[in-house]
C-alpha cells in the first residue's frame, strides 16, 4: 500500500493535506497513487509516493520520541 506525502501531510479522500497517516488516501500500486495525485494536486505542489508500511513505522518511531 503506498500514500502521497506533501509538504502539508499526507493526501486525504477530499483532495487536501492531513497530518495524520491513518486519515491519508491509501493506493494499492504506486502508479495508481501517482495518477491521482497529479490529477487532485495543483502543478506546483511538490510530492512523493511513499511505501505505508514504511511511513507508518518511522511515524511510531518520532511520536515515541517525543
Amino acid at each position: 500500500m503506498y500514500v502521497v506525502k506533501m509538504r502539508g501531510g499526507y493526501l486525504c479522500a477530499n483532495g487536501g493535506p492531513t497530518k495524520h497517516l491513518k486519515y491519508s488516501t491509501k493506493f494499492d500500486t504506486k502508479r495508481k497513487a501517482k495518477e491521482v495525485a497529479q490529477k487532485w494536486l495543483r502543478s506546483d505542489i511538490k510530492y512523493k509516493v511513499v511505501d505505508f508500511e514504511n511511513e507508518y513505522m518511522l511515524s511510531e518511531i518520532e511520536r515515541k520520541r517525543g
